[in-house]
């Protein structure tokens, strides 16, 4: 497993408790895991691939919110409360998992506070950026959007000066709310300033503080001219 991976970061004891009630599930490409609405049955943590997680409106839009990477969980939100899923949880490509029923994963957290503190610690990065995507796309013109989307993954992939991001230009428009051929003039513009390289699927960040001054600039404008 690449990347952010809380269970590596427990007691052995704990990880023990955990990875002792763990299966191995595995989806195809384009999967549709929980639909929004679902019973959460169960809860899994991503070994290898990706997963999207999405909102339909009722006339049939997408809005995507992330879409998730090794280590991260999916399902977990709904453990506490037992509420149905809240997002549309869809695979990216084959994805293998490990899985546990909602049931035991609620007793391992409840016998084990170390894993409920570090499972509390990735809702928490997660409601952030759910709030910062709904402010950025409530006051932020869509060249502010696009290019702060690729700071914040960048930034969740630890800031590094360079990051490699898995993102079509139909992803990042579902995220920010706007059309592909708005998201291609932004995009292509970024290029052309040398703030990312684009390769089919992938977003490279080439220059996270020139992304920053490049926000600054569009936010100064919108209000110019509001």
């Amino acid at each position: 497993m690449s990347g952010f991976n809380w269970i590596a970061d427990l007691s052995p004891e704990t990880r023990h408790a955990l990875l002792a009630k763990a299966r191995t599930r595995a989806f195809a490409d384009g999967t549709t895991i929980y639909r929004q609405g679902d019973p959460v049955v169960d809860v899994f943590q991503i070994v290898s691939g990706e997963i999207r997680h999405c909102i339909l409106t009722e006339d049939g839009q997408e809005v995507l919110i992330y879409i998730y990477q090794p280590g991260d969980l999916v399902g977990d939100s709904s453990v506490s409360d037992g509420d149905p899923s809240p997002v549309t949880v869809i695979s990216r490509g084959p994805v293998e998992l490990r899985a546990w029923s909602a049931k035991d994963f609620s007793e391992i957290l409840a016998a084990h506070p170390e894993a409920a503190s570090a499972v509390s610690a990735q809702l928490s990065r997660r409601l952030r950026g759910a709030l910062r995507l709904l402010e950025e796309n409530l006051t932020q013109p869509v060249p502010a959007r696009v290019a702060s989307r690729f700071l914040w993954l960048c930034d969740a992939r630890g800031g590094s000066h360079e990051s490699d991001l898995a993102l079509s230009q139909a992803d990042i428009a579902l995220m920010v709310g706007s059309t592909r051929q708005s998201v291609n003039r932004v995009v292509t513009e970024l290029r052309h300033l040398k703030l990312i390289e684009t390769d089919y699927g992938k977003v490279t960040v080439k220059d996270p503080e020139g992304l920053r001054r490049y926000i600054s600039e569009h936010q100064r404008l919108a209000r110019a001219n509001q």
